[in-house]
Formats: C-alpha cells, sequence, structure tokens
C-alpha cells in the first residue's frame, strides 16, 4: 500500500534514527583520534624538525587517515538522505518481527527477515541489522522481538526500512 509517512516520521524512524547513530559515533571517533594526535605531535613534537615541520606531519598524516575513513561517515550521511529523498517512492507494510539472524558485519547485531506480499508476489526482505542487546544499542532486540511494525520495502535496494513499532 503506499504511505502517507511525512519527513518528520522518517527522521524518527527507526531506520533513519540508526544511521544517524551510527554517522555521529563514526564522526566523532574521528574527531577525537584527530585531537589525540594533533596533541601527540604537539607536546612530543619534532625537537630535531624545523618548528611547524610537525604540524605539516599531521596534517599529512590525518590526510591519508580522512582519506581512508572518511567514506565510512559519509556512507551513513548518505544512506540517511537517501531515505529522506526517496520515503515517498516505496510503499508501506505492516509486518511481524519473528525470524531474527545474526549480522557479523554489525559486530552481532541482529536483523530480521520479513515476507511482505508485494503486488501479488510474497517476498523475503531483510531488514537492516539495527538491533542489539548490548547496553549501547539503541534499539533492543527485547523491545522489538516478536512486535508488529510498519516500514517501507525499498525494491531498488531489496531491503525493509522499519519505520515504527505499532504493535
Amino acid at each position: 500500500m503506499k504511505n502517507n509517512f511525512t519527513k518528520e516520521d522518517i527522521k524518527n524512524s527507526v531506520e533513519y534514527q540508526w544511521r544517524k547513530t551510527s554517522f555521529y559515533w563514526l564522526l566523532g571517533i574521528w574527531a577525537v583520534i584527530a585531537v589525540v594526535m594533533l596533541l601527540g605531535v604537539l607536546v612530543i613534537g619534532f625537537d630535531d624538525i624545523k618548528p611547524g615541520m610537525s604540524l605539516q606531519v599531521w596534517l599529512i598524516v590525518m590526510s591519508i587517515y580522512s582519506v581512508i575513513y572518511l567514506p565510512f561517515v559519509a556512507y551513513y550521511g548518505y544512506k540517511m538522505l537517501y531515505i529522506l529523498k526517496h520515503y515517498a517512492e516505496f510503499n508501506s507494510y505492516e509486518v511481524m518481527l519473528d525470524n531474527v539472524s545474526t549480522s557479523y558485519a554489525y559486530r552481532g547485531a541482529v536483523y530480521y527477515t520479513v515476507t511482505i506480499n508485494d503486488e501479488g508476489v510474497a517476498r523475503q526482505v531483510s531488514t537492516n541489522a539495527y538491533f542489539s542487546s548490548s547496553m549501547f544499542a539503541k534499539f533492543t532486540l527485547e523491545d522489538y522481538n516478536n512486535k508488529k511494525v510498519v516500514g517501507l520495502y525499498d525494491s531498488q535496494m531489496d531491503k525493509f526500512y522499519i519505520i515504527k513499532k505499532i504493535g
């Protein structure tokens, strides 16, 4: 069925909040490492190198580090913008979260495989690995397991984005 969600609904959705949290965690880790490296360079310094050269070394190291690390941050930012831009194109479904699997790519967090009826065809579609039993998890497994949720099916990515719990 066609969805009637607003941008605010999407910004408050499980999918968007999970991406946003991951985005800020990765950005924060990058910033902490940058500051620690800068302090290390300033405190230790390179006595045998010309003044100001230690900052140039830090800039070179940070540039290399950023080129490797920041694409991961950009990926989460892109996914947040993607769902905000395309949510109106996706069909809405109510499903039960009862088929859980462990994601080893996301440090043991879990995702669900849901069954939707997409234009007369039953499809098995996975959610992202939002849920965890960790005390740091924003979305706990206990809060969502065997609960009914409403979400959006992205046929291009073959993903089911959970918007909110309804039961």
